[in-house]
């Protein structure tokens, strides 16, 4: 006996998964032990079944079933058919038939394995002594596993907590208790369930790094999991880091043709095709296709799918229906109630539209319901629902397709607005997008134009938006400081609790488990401090509700606000079409263009290209380009309906913010024409400005405002060549900016003589300009106490993610003589400037590609504009690319001196950029719309 004992200790220290084939030797050794000594039949089965698990980490499935189907033999021999050690031995049988391809075979043996440990030891594993809870839970973790590869994803994630709770009772501190907060996270995500399995994801990478030695399957493992949640919570750049990990991991300790390797590498391709790198995501995505088809067939229409559709958005469209075809082929195989089949047959109705069949389209959709009746699953899916009527009303069916598309829409609006105060999601709620235009193009098609404006509206329903929306608020109270004190707090404390949870997954992708317990700390903590404040400000203002949800206006009303020479220009990009309408004080117009989102990003990358001097100037190409890109934007009627409106206000999304709308050409100039100057350029016809929503156009008409006073912060005193577009500085180490490499940014001494300039103008009642050594954090801090009319920013302007560690948008002042000083640390944070008060009726943030969104992929102004827009500036000119010298210097003081003498901010604006045009401002080449171009002007 002691020799077993001895022999199943040892094995029991080898860890399965690690050394795979070492662990199975010595269970082999116990188990002929055993046999030579006659030992219990249940312990030759625990032995027999762990052989299995060893066989199994070596790929080795029919293996580990065999061992397994073993197990069962004795069992039955020995009549011991109804206790734990069957219950563990049809759990592996289960395991190892769901490996091998056999899914139908699987769900029903894990359903007899759970159903003999709950009449073993009942149904609540929070009630139960340690080992009993711990079995209990495997058997719910086993079950839920088989009920997710079946694909029926809510049942599974319903089974997460019981899991948890028995594995967490039964003290289990292995491998198995962050694989179950794994495996219950991705359960809970494909449920829709974002914040719960966020932070059981994180809670699985914690424990791993905690438990396990470096570089461990197990680890890749919670890494890839982490990815696909934050993946699935709209936040794509975060994902990357853990997703890139989780790959690294895997490849090297499980091989590529892993079946937990190709999920990571799938994971990751849909991460790049959210980044916008199509290509590579496509050889990701479909890495190992034909070997988990073989074993996993839900999944290898995933990964289809998600092929195709990043086929579609690099413009290749025969590749991309060729794909869905295949995942339709692979879908109707599979059993009615996986929710994966429905993916397939999904992105088949999508390329069908694309392809102009809306009627084979909504048959692909009414396959669905049909499958989902047969499978007894009446759960509504509002996102179909809408698709549905789209298409239905596409195929002639107007009255019943918009019948049953405005239904879904106001359900998922409502989804929208709850899901807007998440923290755990994405603040631009990027997947809401696809849908909401979706909305757009069955008012479109309906011929409904309130609802395709309100559609709209949630389109820009951003985080912009929704920050300006608790500004207007809070100003609504500004007569009682205690309920305005209130609003703030709430509105700075859900920023930060964003970033908080930013910061903690990217302290998880780094293995810094103790730094991201302390962030989960500061989180709770946070998050339950904004609860109790919601509640107080829900009781102090009955209409609470309506000012953190998207304004509704008619059309009617937005004429009202328009002169006759005024217009709203809405246009934004989906899936395969452009949608525009435009709005004057007489007249609506919708029109929309056959060419969509993959043929706009790719026009646009093609201009922003030459306009950041990327690539060689090409005056021909370029002038094609912003021709082609008119005609996409402004359809022929369109165009006649903005003809002859001065004042246009712009509201757009996608790549199409990434552009001013003035460097466009209602046509193509002749080949031969080479002169930038004489090109027919849109600025030339229209003041265009930038409105974040519909209901935000044309609201603020107070130009100039009432304060004439001028703050210039800028011209930091640096003193190295770092330049940051090539990202050769690392400004940020272990969370605190590094001195030495803020210094050793490339300094902007012209930058002073732009702030001089601005601040010489004739009007300023007061002026306060803070260069070089007094371009401290310090300085502006002390200057924060007053409002200005004017606030100009002439220095470095950085993304979140732009530097290693930076969270946040940040502009760049001058460093301090020694660190330590958080306060004063040379870099000033978009959440500095909120908590700050930091504000001016008119800010000018005359930094590199200020117009940016926070990161490389989020939508335009939500980086350093959304902190101004905060603190309650009415107009914001920012700039689109990196803006040469002297054109920043009379871009900014001419645009200022012009509406200081009365002229409207965006005509101010476009005078400026008509005297660089004309030649009128003695600037060299400044006729190229790459030195003309850059600003914008948001608001007002």
């Amino acid at each position: 006996m002691t020799d077993t004992t001895q022999l199943r200790a040892a094995a029991e220290a080898i860890d399965p998964l690690a050394k795979a084939a070492e662990a199975e030797k010595a269970w082999q050794a116990y188990l002929t032990a055993l046999e030579a000594s006659d030992g219990p039949v249940a312990d030759q089965a625990f032995a027999l079944n762990r052989m299995g698990d060893s066989r199994y980490y070596q790929q080795n499935m029919q293996g580990g079933l065999d061992a397994s189907l073993e197990a069962r033999r004795r069992l039955v021999a020995a009549g011991q058919a109804d206790g734990e050690a069957m219950a563990d031995t049809l759990a592996n049988i289960a395991t190892f038939q769901g490996a091998l391809g056999q899914s139908d075979l699987e769900l029903p043996l894990q359903e007899q394995s759970l159903a003999i440990r709950k009449r073993l030891y009942g149904a609540d594993p929070a009630k139960l002594p340690a080992e009993q809870a711990k079995l209990l839970g495997l058997g719910y973790l086993n079950y839920a596993n088989a009920l997710y590869t079946a694909g029926r994803f809510g049942e599974a994630a319903d089974l997460v907590k019981p899991s948890i709770d028995g594995i967490v009772t039964g003290e289990l501190r292995d491998a198995t208790l962050f694989v179950a907060m794994s495996s219950g996270a991705n359960m809970l995500s494909d449920a829709g369930r974002q914040a719960e399995a966020l932070d059981l994801a994180q809670r699985g990478v914690s424990t791993a790094t905690q438990l396990l030695p470096e570089e461990h399957p197990f680890i890749g493992f919670a890494h890839a999991t982490l990815a696909k949640v934050l993946l699935q919570s709209d936040r794509f750049v975060e994902a990357e880091a853990p997703a890139r990990r989780a790959v690294d991991i895997m490849v090297a300790k499980l091989g590529p043709k892993n079946r937990n390797t190709m999920t990571a590498l799938h994971n990751l391709g849909v991460i790049l095709a959210r980044l916008g790198r199509f290509e590579e995501a496509i050889t990701l995505t479909m890495s190992g296709h034909d070997e988990l088809r073989a074993i996993d067939p839900g999944n290898s229409i995933n990964q289809l799918v998600n092929s195709s559709n990043a086929a579609h958005e690099a413009g290749k469209q025969a590749m991309a229906l060729d794909l869905a075809q295949r995942a339709v082929s692979i879908a109707a195989t599979v059993l009615d109630n996986d929710r994966r089949a429905a993916k397939g047959f999904t992105a088949l109705a999508l390329r069908l539209d694309e392809a102009g069949d809306a009627k084979a389209a909504l048959e692909n959709l009414d396959s669905i319901v049909a499958r989902r009746m047969r499978a007894s699953d009446t759960s509504v899916d509002n996102v179909l629902e809408l698709q549905r009527g789209l298409f239905a009303i596409k195929a002639g069916d107007r009255e019943a397709g918009w019948a049953r598309s405005s239904v879904a829409a106001k359900s998922l609006e409502a989804e929208l607005i709850a899901d807007a105060e998440r923290f755990e999601l994405g603040a631009d709620l990027a997947s809401y997008y696809e849908p909401i235009m979706q909305m757009v193009e069955a008012a479109f098609e309906a011929d409904k134009p309130d609802e395709a404006l309100h559609a709209f509206e949630l389109a820009g329903w951003g985080v912009n938006a929704r920050t300006r929306q608790l500004l207007a608020l809070r100003t609504s109270f500004e007569n009682t400081p205690e309920l305005a004190s209130k609003v703030e707090a709430f509105e700075t404390g859900s920023a930060r609790l964003r970033l908080l949870s930013r910061e903690r997954a990217a302290m998880l992708a780094s293995d810094k488990a103790d730094a991201a317990s302390e962030r989960a700390g500061q989180i709770a903590a946070l998050s339950a401090s904004l609860a109790q404040l919601r509640a107080e400000l829900v009781a102090a203002i009955p209409d609470f509700g309506q000012w953190v949800r998207p304004a509704t206006a008619t059309v009617m009303q937005i004429q009202a606000r328009l002169a006759s020479d005024e217009a709203l220009l809405i246009t934004m990009p989906s899936r395969s079409r452009t949608f525009t309408m435009v709005i004057t004080a007489d007249q609506t117009v919708m029109a929309s263009s056959t060419r969509g989102r993959p043929e706009v990003r790719a026009l646009v990358s093609d201009l922003r290209a030459a306009l950041d001097g990327k690539v060689p100037g090409d005056t021909a190409s370029f002038a094609r380009n912003a021709a082609a890109l008119y005609d996409i934007v402004l359809p022929e009627r369109a165009a006649a309906a903005l003809s002859g409106r001065f004042r246009v206000a712009v509201v757009t999304s996608d790549a199409l913010s990434r552009l001013p709308f003035g460097v466009l050409l209602p046509a193509a100039p002749a080949v031969e024409q080479k002169d930038y100057k004489s090109m027919d350029w849109m600025v030339r016809r229209h003041a265009f400005s930038i409105a974040l929503t519909p209901s935000a156009a044309f609201v603020d008409r107070n130009d100039r405002g009432d304060r004439l006073s001028f703050l210039g912060v800028g011209a930091p005193t640096l003193s190295g060549v770092a330049d940051l577009a090539n990202g050769t500085a690392i400004l940020f180490r272990g969370g605190a900016a590094a001195m030495d490499d803020l210094r050793s940014l490339r300094p902007l001494p012209a930058s002073a003589g732009e702030i001089a300039r601005v601040s010489a103008i004739k009007g300023f009642s007061t002026r306060l300009a803070l260069t070089g050594d007094n371009a401290t954090e310090y300085r502006v801090r002390q200057a924060s106490t007053d409002r200005y009319g004017v606030l100009l920013f002439a220095t470095h302007g950085l993304m979140d993610g732009e530097l290693a560690g930076l969270n946040e948008p940040a502009l760049v002042l001058t460093p301090p003589a020694e660190a330590g000083q958080p306060d004063n640390d040379g870099l000033l944070l978009a959440s500095e400037i909120g908590t700050l008060g930091l504000s001016a009726d008119f800010v000018i943030l005359s930094a590199c590609n200020s117009a940016a969104g926070r990161n490389e992929t989020a939508p335009a102004y939500t980086g350093l504009a959304n902190a101004f827009l905060g603190s309650g500036a009415q107009g914001l000119l920012l700039s689109h690319w990196r803006v040469r010298d002297d054109a920043a210097a009379y871009l900014s003081a001419s645009t200022v001196e012009r509406a200081l003498s009365g002229v409207s901010h965006a005509e101010a604006l476009r005078q400026a950029q008509l005297a660089l045009i004309e030649g009128n401002a003695g600037l060299p080449d400044s006729a190229n719309p790459s030195i003309w171009a850059p600003f914008v002007l948001v608001g007002r």
